[in-house]
């Protein structure tokens, strides 16, 4: 991995801009700091891609919850369209408060969350929904499912 100073990197940002998007990496280094990657939009996302959501649904008699683990947070609602848009409000306020608190960045429980909560943060919000109700990948469907699949 390409790797130089920060000084350096400021005069060359425009080379290293051209760098990632050739799939190039570069380590930006800085003293009495930790050291920082510039990559492309496109290899960070692909980075991210394996960490999909598994949102669970609850119906109980007159409400609807969705938990979702990645994230452990719920939707709540009357119906299966109000739990979804109530979660989609939590996630909206998680997202806003990781920007907000650099303290709750580095929260134990929030470091395991991190690549779920950068995916999110990498598309619109109006991308949110097809993201954590994506239908599961071949490697994510139950083995019960590949061998109905395959017989």
């Amino acid at each position: 991995m390409n790797e130089m100073q920060y000084s350096h990197a400021r005069t060359e940002l425009a080379d290293l801009h051209e760098h990632a998007l050739a799939h190039l990496p570069t380590r930006i280094t800085r003293r009495r700091a930790d050291a920082a990657v510039l990559l492309s939009e496109s290899d960070f996302r692909d980075l991210l891609s394996p960490f999909e959501f598994h949102p669970e649904v609850f119906f109980d008699e007159g409400s609807t919850s969705i938990w979702l683990p990645e994230l452990t947070i719920w939707g709540r609602g009357d119906s299966f369209v109000s739990a979804k848009e109530d979660l989609l409000e939590e996630v909206d306020q998680l997202l806003s408060v990781f920007e907000d608190d650099e303290r709750l960045r580095s929260a134990p429980n929030i470091v395991a969350q991190r690549p779920w909560i950068y995916r999110l943060m990498t598309v619109g919000e109006d991308e949110w929904e097809s993201i954590l109700f994506a239908e599961p990948t071949q490697s994510e469907q139950p083995a019960r499912v590949l061998v109905a699949a395959t017989a």
